[in-house]
């Protein structure tokens, strides 16, 4: 829907769009709506066991793209239902800022498409005996991933029930690595690896609020981009908050001009 030509900031944009939201989308519960004439990927959860109501757009220039985005914001507004508007364009200069403030929605955060070169990343795991890298194989192991995850995020841009879906999806086609980091077999931290045509993608890393700060972050990337390089690919690429900028750039990811903003809808309780 969105293209940006380059193939693999493409296949990153893809990948956002498919797997941030639950991929089986919950039996049709979860409806996915796109309108190739706005250039809108609008899913909406309500019905659904999800958490997450999104539309993914590019810029909004005309006056047609204006006039559905309000459709869909009022919407939300009648139900009172948290909401978020992704826009992913090749600039920053979020055009429509003032048009979501004037609908409701706060600039949230925005994120940076970021590749690397693998045949240049030589680092290795340090040496811990008490922590260790497990595959999610296991009921168990989803729900200790959703833990972690709802522990270390706000929600806004994250759906809880993908994670099943996609340990599911895994167990006829192996689509990810995804992987928990455990101290002590207390799970610290998780890390996904999907395994797309031609560029290994990096998510959902994240590390439980209660270990924060003492580098399993960082011991995940690693271990997933040596993961990537065992795959035999030669790029990887992520999408980069910007709290985990300075951490992705010092491990040699370069950004590509690609920004993911954030707007976000919350409602008093």
């Amino acid at each position: 829907m969105l293209n940006f030509n380059d193939q693999k900031l493409n296949k990153l944009v893809t990948n956002f769009i498919h797997y941030m939201v639950d991929p089986k989308h919950n039996e049709g519960k979860q409806i996915i709506e796109t309108d190739y004439k706005n250039f809108f990927h609008h899913i909406d959860s309500r019905d659904s066991k999800s958490n997450l109501n999104i539309v993914i757009s590019s810029h909004l220039t005309t006056a047609d793209q204006f006039a559905k985005a309000g459709e869909i914001i009022d919407q939300y507004h009648a139900d009172k239902t948290p909401f978020t508007w992704c826009t992913i364009t090749v600039d920053n200069s979020q055009t429509e800022k003032l048009f979501f403030e004037k609908c409701g929605l706060q600039h949230f955060e925005t994120a940076l498409g970021m590749l690397i070169d693998l045949t240049t990343f030589i680092t290795t795991n340090r040496a811990a005996a008490d922590e260790q890298f497990q595959e999610v194989t296991t009921q168990t192991t989803v729900h200790d991933v959703v833990k972690v995850v709802k522990s270390a995020f706000d929600l806004s841009l994250i759906d809880l029930a993908k994670y099943q879906s996609i340990w599911e999806l895994n167990q006829d086609q192996k689509i990810s690595y995804l992987t928990i980091l455990t101290k002590n077999n207390i799970p610290v931290s998780t890390g996904n690896l999907y395994f797309e045509p031609e560029l290994a993608i990096i998510d959902d890393i994240a590390t439980h609020s209660a270990h924060q700060k003492q580098g399993y972050a960082k011991e995940m990337l690693i271990h997933l981009l040596n993961k990537a390089k065992q795959a035999n690919y030669q790029y990887a690429g992520l999408i980069a908050t910007p709290h985990g900028l300075p951490l992705y750039q010092k491990l040699g990811f370069e950004s590509q001009n690609l920004y993911f903003n954030v707007y976000t809808m919350h409602y008093p309780k």
